[in-house]
């Protein structure tokens, strides 16, 4: 198992070769999971310990609620709850760190179903959906690596969205601005993790690489554009 989740970052092909033509493993899918989760724990416990990341973070979620409230989608009164609720550093942890977990769960099961329908609908090559389940959790070790990395950038540039993306040349990365996100949305993991994605498409389907990459990137644009253009920008960093 071991093996495995260190190879598809080198070989991908064969790793996912050996996932379609084997039975299917819950470990394929569940560890990396479990990774991701703790290790977007870990993040969210060590940033929000970070008394620097914590102001910028008040000050951008402040700037967001009083836009709210200029709008007319927010009384001042709500503001001011929520804005205690931001300053309690505990509450903070514990929610982020939940979120974290949830995320991870949610994140390997919804691209598994992605992989399914692409795979039927488009590439009109049927596979079962477990497989697709193993793919997504597998291509999902890149994500665990990206986190830890940005992670350590945040730290020690001591920014919140300080992430290997293009928002990293951003001295004031402002949540708010859609422009901002779509820069923090291209993210050099992301990149690597959706190509390892397409790779994991194109072995169960059996079709080019190309042929698989088209529809796995096109997808993530339109997903990542719409969580942005919404409002949910974060859900697509």
């Amino acid at each position: 198992m071991g093996a495995r989740l260190l190879n598809v970052f080198a070989v991908p092909g064969e790793v996912f070769e050996e996932v379609r033509a084997s039975q299917f493993r819950v470990s394929n899918w569940s560890v990396p999971v479990l990774l991701a989760a703790v290790v977007g724990m870990f993040s969210v416990w060590v940033l929000f310990s970070q008394p620097t990341i914590l102001q910028k973070l008040h000050e951008q979620q402040e700037k967001a609620l009083a836009k709210q409230v200029q709008a007319g989608k927010l009384k001042q009164a709500d503001v001011d709850r929520a804005l205690d609720v931001i300053s309690n550093p505990m509450l903070m942890k514990v929610a982020g760190a939940l979120g974290a977990l949830v995320i991870s769960v949610v994140r390997v099961f919804w691209w598994g179903l992605v992989l399914w329908l692409l795979g039927r609908v488009l590439l009109k090559v049927p596979f079962d959906f477990l497989k697709a389940l193993e793919v997504s959790g597998l291509a999902l070790m890149i994500g665990v690596l990206g986190a830890i990395v940005s992670l350590l950038l945040q730290v020690n540039l001591g920014r919140l969205f300080a992430t290997p993306s293009l928002a990293l040349a951003l001295n004031d990365f402002d949540a708010t601005s859609k422009s901002h996100l779509f820069l923090g949305a291209a993210n050099v993991f992301s990149f690597w993790q959706l190509a390892v994605t397409s790779v994991g498409l194109a072995r169960l389907a059996r079709v080019p690489f190309l042929r698989a990459a088209l529809p796995v990137f096109t997808f993530w644009m339109l997903q990542a554009s719409f969580f942005i253009l919404v409002g949910l920008g974060n859900l697509a960093l």
